[in-house]
């Protein structure tokens, strides 16, 4: 692997991303096809593929169908696919999130009364509290872990043996909510590698665990790291990709392992309201002098962030997905640094 082999955007599917407890807008006519026909025409070389545990449960051959399209696109244009096991806010089940399934989260939370709203700080806390401490059962019975590794092992089945495949990461952002979680995520990470190294021997990655109400530090985060370091990458997230985050997590890299590569798996200029793309100029330069793999801007999707201006990189006409001009401003800047 050599620096900056990996560069794009955060793709977002259909039937790979689709609520399990509300409804989710259809995309455009041809969106895969037409998104990977772009992204070879701009000089994109990797896609990170968002992908949800709710989606699969909620229909696993709608799933299974729009990965194998995404493989297909790939393939056909060379675009390089990391497969990322996604969570945002925990879970449709508790509001407005998307990951981990009805079949989890139904067993110990109710139902949240207004879906689209946040959960609160204080259900997020008891459900990371009882995922790291292994204290959370399917409907069924069977432990939290043991249901998402079989989860991913049906992914990485699927999609492994595809040229387009790059890697596998195995959870998004990762909450803690306790300094014990930083060693607790060590022993989950094992646990899936574990799995995951009896069916792949591509790339691994695992992500930066955000802290929430505590003082983080890159010492606490090397050990959220995974004991086995073959072949494994560390995918961080700096929104904006300021001098004190990549500091932060160059200084990270360095204590989990030499042998580690450093992956941006997302980024973007901010996530405050009313941000946009104008602002990181100086931070596509940044990137490009990180020898970093690569990195993915957050994101390339057909439903409109009504919020950040910044995350909108397409536009819509005639029922056919195109880039719009944030997205050719960015390209132009990344060639440009």
């Amino acid at each position: 692997m050599t620096p900056n082999e990996l560069i794009g955007v955060n793709f977002h599917g259909y039937g790979s991303s689709i609520y399990q407890n509300r409804d989710t807008p259809k995309p455009p006519e041809n969106y895969v096809n037409d998104s990977f026909a772009t992204f070879s025409k701009y000089g994109l070389t990797c896609v990170r593929v968002s992908l949800y545990w709710e989606s699969w449960e909620f229909n696993k051959n709608q799933f299974e169908a729009d990965l194998e399209a995404i493989g297909d696109a790939a393939d056909k244009h060379r675009i390089m696919c990391i497969y990322d096991n996604h969570q945002w806010e925990c879970s449709s089940w508790i509001g407005s999130g998307l990951g981990f399934p009805n079949s989890l989260m139904s067993n110990h939370y109710n139902k949240a009364a207004h879906p689209r709203r946040k959960p609160d700080y204080k259900t997020k806390k008891d459900f990371w509290d009882r995922w790291w401490n292994r204290n959370l059962q399917t409907v069924k019975g069977i432990d939290g872990w043991e249901a998402q590794a079989s989860f991913l092992l049906k992914i990485v089945k699927l999609l492994d043996s595809r040229r387009s495949t790059f890697g596998f990461e195995l959870l998004n952002e990762p909450a803690v909510f306790s300094f014990s979680h930083y060693r607790k995520i060590r022993t989950y990470y094992d646990y899936l590698i574990d799995n995951l190294r009896k069916v792949t021997n591509k790339p691994i990655f695992f992500c930066w665990a955000p802290p929430h109400g505590l003082v983080d530090t890159p010492i606490q985060q090397a050990m959220a790291s995974p004991t086995n370091k073959q072949n494994i990458i560390f995918d961080c997230h700096p929104y904006p990709p300021s001098y004190t985050y990549i500091l932060y997590f160059k200084l990270t890299s360095r204590l989990i392992g030499k042998n580690v590569p450093l992956y941006i798996g997302e980024f973007n200029s901010g996530k405050r309201f009313g941000s946009t793309l104008r602002q990181i100029s100086s931070y596509t330069k940044r990137l490009n002098t990180l020898g970093t793999l690569g990195w993915a801007l957050w994101r390339w999707s057909y439903i409109k962030d009504q919020n950040i201006p910044a995350f909108n990189l397409t536009r819509i006409p005639n029922d056919r997905i195109e880039p719009n001009e944030s997205f050719k401003s960015f390209i132009a800047l990344q060639k440009s640094a």
